[in-house]
C-alpha cells in the first residue's frame, strides 16, 4: 500500500518536501462504536508503514477526528469541506467508484485544509 501511494504521489509532489498530517483513530465504548473497531488497528498499521515509506517528508503530525472537525454533522461538514475548495481543486478531487466510500477522501481532503489553516468557520462580523 504505501509503495502505491509512493507511485500515486511521484507525478503530483516530485522530490518536493510536504507535510505528512495523519489523523489518529479513535476507539470508542461499545455503546458509541460504529464499525470494526479491529479495522482501525489495521489502518493503523498501514498509516504506519505509509509514514516511513514516504519520501521527502519535511514533517509529521496526527490529529483526532474532534481536532479538525468537532461535532458537526458529517454530511454538513463535507459540504463545508467543499466550500472551502477553490474550482479547479474541486476539479481535481478523485472520488472512488463505490460511494460509500466517498466520505474517506473527503475526510482526507478535510485533515489537509485543517493542517493548512484553511477549514475554520467563518465568521461573519456586523457593520
Amino acid at each position: 500500500m504505501a509503495f502505491a501511494v509512493r507511485e500515486w504521489l511521484w507525478p503530483r509532489l516530485g522530490n518536493e518536501p510536504h507535510q505528512l498530517v495523519i489523523e489518529m483513530p479513535r476507539v470508542y465504548s461499545a455503546a458509541h462504536q460504529k464499525g470494526d473497531q479491529n479495522d482501525l488497528i489495521q489502518l493503523a498499521g498501514v498509516v504506519g508503514m505509509l509514514g516511513g515509506y514516504l519520501p521527502n517528508v519535511a514533517s509529521r503530525r496526527s490529529v483526532y477526528p474532534r481536532d479538525w472537525k468537532g461535532t458537526v454533522d458529517a454530511d454538513a461538514f463535507i459540504e463545508r469541506i467543499k466550500q472551502r475548495l477553490s474550482p479547479v481543486e474541486h476539479l481535481r478531487v478523485e472520488l472512488p467508484s463505490a460511494t460509500s466510500l466517498h466520505h474517506n477522501v473527503w475526510d482526507a481532503i478535510g485533515i489537509g485544509l485543517h493542517a493548512l489553516g484553511r477549514l475554520a468557520p467563518r465568521r461573519v462580523f456586523p457593520r
